[in-house]
């Protein structure tokens, strides 16, 4: 009854309603698995994506390494600070000749900014002292100019010490700046006031034996 009525084209006819069902139904199933195969492709994609954004967050942010998913764009007549770019996010590795050293990762509309943030070791200590999570990750990895007083030289391992101390010892604190200028002797004084640059590597809470500290990478002294 059926026979010859139903056309694929010009050059094919089906025999039976029934084979025409089969072929649709065949033509469906390779149609629906295009659609999969297109939308896992689309999926191992993303996550493809995701991980490399994970891990240029992750190197950059926690270890201070890569990118290396981003592209540079540019280079500054600072030293040689670079700016890289990757998909949603930028990099911004600081190199100046004597200034900021560290590395920053952050929306495209982050700025080149080397302006510190200037505050004196007795304001520092006191923040740290009635707030020590708060001050660590206000501070953390960020780029400061901090006045005080030298306690120590260490020319051996590069790295000044300056210390607030009042009488007291409630707010005793102590600055550790490892030096970015490995091959120069620190020709400073115990108790000389100066002024360092440098980026926040991490602060710790007081001892038995020692006060509370921070430590300062990349510094120069001003």
């Amino acid at each position: 009854m059926f026979k010859g009525i139903f056309n694929k084209n010009e050059d094919e006819k089906f025999e039976t309603y029934e084979e025409y069902e089969i072929d649709q139904i065949d033509n469906n199933k390779q149609h629906e698995n295009k659609i999969k195969k297109i939308i896992n492709i689309v999926f191992i994609i993303l996550i493809l994506i995701m991980i490399m954004i994970t891990t240029d967050v992750i190197c950059v942010a926690r270890y201070n390494i890569g990118p290396f998913f981003a592209i540079r764009t540019s280079v500054y007549n600072d030293g040689g600070t670079k700016t890289y770019y990757g998909l949603g996010y930028k990099v911004i590795k600081y190199n100046q000749v004597q200034g900021r050293r560290d590395t920053k990762i952050g929306f495209w509309t982050m700025p080149y900014s080397t302006e510190p943030t200037t505050i004196s070791s007795l304001d520092l200590a006191i923040e740290f002292t009635n707030d020590p999570e708060k001050t660590s990750k206000k501070y953390y990895k960020e780029f400061l100019r901090i006045t005080g007083k030298v306690t120590k030289v260490d020319n051996k391992n590069k790295k000044l010490t300056m210390e607030y101390t009042d009488p007291d010892k409630k707010y005793t604190f102590r600055i550790i700046c490892s030096m970015a200028e490995k091959k120069k002797t620190l020709n400073f004084e115990k108790k000389q006031d100066i002024t360092v640059l440098g980026t926040v590597k991490e602060f710790a809470l007081k001892t038995e034996n020692t006060p509370n500290r921070v430590y300062i990478n990349d510094c120069f002294a001003e």
